[in-house]
């Protein structure tokens, strides 16, 4: 969700809406969204006949580096659906993989969907308006036998796995890369950015030269990884730049995505990138730093310096799989969309996902992979969930949360020999 904008960009400015009483009626709407694209879907390749179905464990391929990029706030209508405004991520990527046509974000606003991508646990009323405040769950707060936490809150208790813990648990890496983090000392630190549990978050804007946004910082939002500061200060880091350099206050060890992308040695299973606020397309025109007018053409700058080193590195060519996503649909103006698929079900907290319907709206996503064919399009519905439990088979884990309820994983549709 957006936080106050700039007074320029008033059409990208967010203002959560009104809870009242008729929004319990929509979660009725869950059973029926997005269902009739299911029972038809089918995916196309320019070298491969057409499948049909939803994909299974089975068709899943020997991956063992995924690399995760979120950006911000754009339906499927305004960049997938309108390629002139993001050329590099609608047509250049969309001819190297495979695009998902009816993928969808799980709530509103931002931070549930970040949340969901990791851990699989549903929206609540406080990561609903992005944790104004950092603040814990409450104290006895409980976990159903589904995994989802009851209550409301935006720092998960240690109860609360994450796919990190997994991970960490099968001897496999991961490291989240934030953009910006650490620029400005006196917000966040460079390590494990974040503020004091209960303190006010003074990220939920951009201000010059640091567009670190703790809401889109996944990781930082559970106790398991926090309350080791050793882990959290070494797997939360810096995306750093180009050449590897980080932020000044940045520990000597750390290292950035430039740097762990030499080798495969180097290169974590999974692999977090969280762009910054002007990069990741919320803010146009950019707070933290000069860029250009449009969102599309910030999320194709920061998409055509990173994505070619990823794709050219060792660990994905080998056996790499890169997820481009955005968190959610916009949930204001003329294209405002709340929509959801996939049996996604509201938390225990809150009576829908999407305040003003059952999800986070259809975004699209693309996929790139040796394991792809290029120009690959797929209809069959998936959402955040989707792809979590995706990343979950993948490393032979086991899922979380509405992960282990979710309709599909990729599959046939997408993954070729």
């Amino acid at each position: 969700m957006r936080t106050t904008s700039t007074p320029s960009s008033a059409h990208r400015t967010r203002r959560r809406p009104a809870l009242v009483a008729g929004l319990l009626g929509a979660v009725a709407l869950l059973a029926a969204s997005c269902s009739s694209g299911s029972s038809t879907a089918t995916s196309t390749t320019p070298s491969a006949p057409s499948t049909t179905g939803a994909a299974t464990k089975a068709a899943l391929p020997p991956v063992r580096h995924v690399f995760v990029i979120v950006l911000e706030n754009e339906g499927y209508a305004a960049t997938f659906g309108s390629p002139e405004a993001d050329p590099y991520l609608a047509t250049t990527l969309v001819k190297q993989g495979a695009k998902l046509t009816n993928y969808y974000g799980i709530g509103h606003f931002s931070n549930d969907n970040y949340i969901a991508l990791i851990s699989g646990q549903a929206p609540n009323p406080a990561n609903q308006s992005d944790c104004q405040v950092f603040a814990d769950f409450p104290t006895g707060a409980t976990t159903a036998p589904n995994g989802q936490i009851n209550g409301s809150g935006c720092v998960f208790p240690a109860s609360v796995p994450t796919v990190a813990d997994q991970l960490d648990a099968a001897h496999l890496t991961w490291k989240g890369y934030m953009q910006d983090m650490g620029n400005d000392p006196s917000r966040e630190s460079a390590t494990c950015g974040h503020p004091a549990v209960g303190a006010v978050d003074r990220t939920q804007r951009a201000v010059p030269g640091d567009g670190y946004a703790t809401r889109h910082d996944p990781f930082v939002y559970f106790h398991t990884v926090i309350d080791d500061s050793a882990l959290c200060s070494s797997r939360v880091v810096p995306l750093g730049s180009t050449t590897g350099a980080l932020p000044a206050s940045a520990p000597t060890a750390a290292t950035g995505l430039a740097t762990d992308l030499a080798s495969i040695a180097t290169t974590p299973n999974l692999s977090f990138i969280t762009p910054d606020l002007c990069s990741d397309g919320h803010d146009a025109p950019c707070v933290s730093r000069t860029g250009a007018a449009t969102a599309g053409a910030n999320i194709d700058a920061f998409l055509s310096t990173w994505v070619p080193r990823i794709t050219r590195s060792p660990a994905f060519t080998k056996d790499g799989l890169l997820i481009v996503t955005f968190d959610e649909a916009d949930v204001s103006g003329p294209g405002a969309d709340a929509s959801a698929c996939c049996n996604e079900q509201p938390g225990p907290a809150s009576a829908q996902a999407g305040l003003t319907g059952p999800g986070g709206g259809r975004t699209g996503t693309v996929l790139l992979s040796p394991f792809i064919t290029g120009g690959t399009v797929s209809t069959v519905p998936y959402n955040h969930y989707s792809t979590l439990a995706t990343v979950e088979s993948l490393f032979g884990l086991s899922k979380l949360g509405q992960a282990a309820t979710t309709s599909a994983t990729y599959g046939t549709d997408v993954f070729h020999p």
